[in-house]
């Protein structure tokens, strides 16, 4: 049997040989799958960047939008309610949005559909200022936007273009190009902004800047589908729609995948909502406390963008069990400091800014480098659906699990969520 199968393994690579080698980029220290060359890998990011920078701008620019005296003209005592309200709807049906795209990636290829996703995101972000009423216009707007956002979102192009044994530190690397972007939106609305821009005028500006980014990072990544060659040999069905994605959480990587997708994206957007509302808290004069927040949350995410590429590596080189059981312990003793040293400007309040920041960084990479790992190539677009839903449906979880805590608990009890929520993951 064993001869049988030898034999016919020669007589398959001899009918259809592969001249395609693989290719190392960043001197060395990124191994790309066969038939992935260095301009594949630029435009995957890109295309990083680009999402993060199209999500930050229109996160800033929404509030902007809302309090804006010459736009939608909503009463102050209302506005926090309106945008919550307008952000739920969107995060509703960014749910379908992933089911249906992570299914059409597998079936009309990684290029076509980011562009679909470009264009919708490009969409919605002209319209948001132009729309005639809130409800349903705007929201509509919103939510056009929002799955242009989790369409381009869910390319899985690192599972596509990256060996198993690098898979970690391309996400890393991929989570500094985000990093980047995020940093570049804030910086290109103040620009604007400084330049006495209307806010109708920037979302313009936005949107222009993210077509160029957009169609530079699309015409870099790699055309056709992946799983088949260009002689059509070695057809892989990508069949089962997104129930096979469901399917794949029978595998215990994936499922862990999934889970963190859903704890830890939940519970960072709890963290920081309740580190923003406990900073404020410790001030008289809101806007001192309001400055204070975001000098605070500015070293989080400061931290993820140092630690990205670091805890990208250490993915490929620690084992699994061990990896996230430190990610979760950053996470609780970074969580557990900053409420017991009860001080926003101490010291030690830093250190667990520091040891969260560097946590949220290790979780983002860890919840996809599970599901890159051991996805089936065939089905690499729905688990990325999955995945995505889940940390939809995360975020929605948790941000009202928060506010009821906060609400008619205590400051404290979100912070206990988490102690309960990550000691769980490892045991899971």
């Amino acid at each position: 049997t064993q001869s049988t199968w030898g034999w016919s393994m020669v007589l398959q690579i001899a009918a259809y040989p592969n001249e395609e080698v693989e290719t190392k980029v960043l001197g060395g220290y990124i191994r790309l799958n066969k038939g992935i060359t260095l301009t594949h890998f630029m435009g995957k990011m890109i295309l990083c960047f680009l999402g993060a920078y199209a999500q930050a701008a229109i996160e800033t620019l929404f509030i902007l939008l809302l309090t804006d005296k010459n736009g939608y003209k909503i009463p102050e005592s209302t506005i926090g309610t309106t945008s919550g309200n307008l952000i739920l709807v969107d995060l509703i049906f960014r749910i379908p949005s992933s089911a249906i795209a992570g299914h059409l990636y597998d079936i009309f290829g990684r290029k076509v559909m980011l562009a679909v996703g470009l264009g919708i995101t490009v969409i919605g972000t002209i319209m948001l200022p132009f729309m005639p009423n809130i409800f349903p216009m705007l929201a509509l707007a919103r939510i056009i936007f929002g799955s242009g956002c989790t369409i381009v979102g869910l390319a899985p192009l690192i599972a596509d273009y990256i060996h198993d044994s690098d898979k970690g530190k391309a996400i890393g690397i991929g989570t500094v190009a985000g990093s980047l972007g995020g940093v570049a939106a804030v910086g290109t609305i103040n620009l604007f902004l400084l330049s006495s821009k209307t806010i109708a005028d920037i979302h313009v500006y936005a949107a222009v800047i993210v077509v160029v980014i957009g169609v530079v990072g699309v015409a870099l990544v790699k055309g056709g589908l992946y799983f088949k060659n260009s002689e059509g040999h070695g057809k892989k069905e990508a069949d089962g729609g997104i129930l096979a994605g469901i399917m794949l959480a029978r595998h215990p990587w994936i499922l862990m995948g999934y889970i963190i997708s859903f704890i830890a994206v939940g519970e960072t957007f709890l963290s920081a909502s309740t580190i923003i509302m406990w900073t404020k808290k410790h001030y008289v004069v809101e806007v001192e406390g309001s400055l204070q927040a975001t000098h605070i949350m500015a070293v989080v995410f400061g931290m993820v963008f140092i630690t990205g590429g670091i805890t990208g590596y250490i993915t490929d080189h620690m084992s699994l069990f061990t990896n996230v059981g430190l990610t979760c312990l950053l996470s609780f003793l970074g969580m557990s400091t900053i409420i017991f040293v009860n001080n926003p400007e101490h010291p030690i309040t830093y250190l667990g800014l520091v040891l969260w920041g560097t946590s949220l960084a290790g979780l983002g990479a860890l919840s996809t480098y599970l599901v890159d790992r051991f996805t089936p190539e065939e089905h690499r677009g729905k688990a990325h659906a999955i995945q995505g839903i889940a940390s939809v449906v995360g975020i929605i979880f948790c941000s009202h699990l928060g506010g009821f805590l906060f609400d008619h608990w205590t400051i404290h009890a979100p912070v206990s969520y988490t102690h309960l929520t990550l000691p769980t993951i490892y045991s899971v």
